[in-house]
């Protein structure tokens, strides 16, 4: 309540979009999870349906779209993060994350996809085995900026709190590889991808400045920032 003295509380103005300063670029989408600005400054998205798409950012035109598919959309699992090469605009390539079904078990994987001409090819398992749910299953992709890029990838506990803290489960992890999918030779665990554990579900995944920051969801309250 106020006092005779304060100020009563200020409603915030109703906007309704769009406003002269924004505009409604695509509106027909299914669950966006990733959205990048491309190399070759287009918008580039997936659909955690298992849909990629390059979209014009002057007119929300697609460009060129694929769909995955053996991607299993399945609660929040999908189609996830998506990065691309540091030397896209000469390669072509892009890294995807996505949840699968493997032998009837539902699994997340890394994969590694070639774009020319409006096409795709060549897609190429990265890391594979990651543990997958219905729910928790983060998961961003960076690659950073050094002399020899590293592929970092962000992973939830696949809702069994039991494995973050086991090195020897890619869930509830922040991963790092080399682009080829290898281990690199200075990570903690030696011939192991896991770079930190004890995560719960980070889903935010950035580099600035060359340090690494995650955004991690959690139970109802208490989301958390690491460096």
């Amino acid at each position: 309540s106020c006092g005779e003295d304060d100020e009563p509380p200020v409603e915030p103005p109703v906007i309704s979009w769009p406003t002269e300063d924004t505009r409604v670029l695509r509106s027909d989408l299914n669950f966006p999870w990733e959205i990048l600005w491309g190399k070759d400054d287009h918008i580039w998205m997936t659909e955690r349906n298992g849909k990629i798409s390059k979209i014009d950012p002057l007119n929300g035109n697609t460009v060129f779209s694929y769909t995955i598919s053996d991607v299993v959309a399945q609660g929040e699992g999908g189609l996830l993060g998506m990065v691309q090469h540091p030397d896209f605009l000469n390669n072509g390539q892009f890294y995807v994350v996505y949840n699968y079904s493997k032998n009837g078990v539902y699994t997340e994987k890394v994969v590694r996809i070639s774009y020319s001409n409006n096409a795709v090819s060549n897609p190429v398992i990265i890391l594979d085995n990651i543990p997958a749910a219905g729910i928790h299953n983060g998961s961003r992709l960076v690659i950073s900026s050094e002399t020899t890029p590293k592929l970092y990838i962000s992973t939830g506990d696949a809702n069994n709190t039991a494995l973050v803290q086991n090195s020897n489960t890619l869930a509830g992890k922040i991963l790092r590889i080399n682009l080829d999918g290898s281990i690199p030779s200075d990570n903690p665990f030696p011939g192991n991808p896991v770079w930190t554990l004890g995560h719960r579900n980070p889903q935010g995944l950035v580099l600035a400045n060359g340090l690494l920051y995650s955004a991690e969801d959690g139970p109802n309250i208490a989301d958390e920032v690491h460096l």
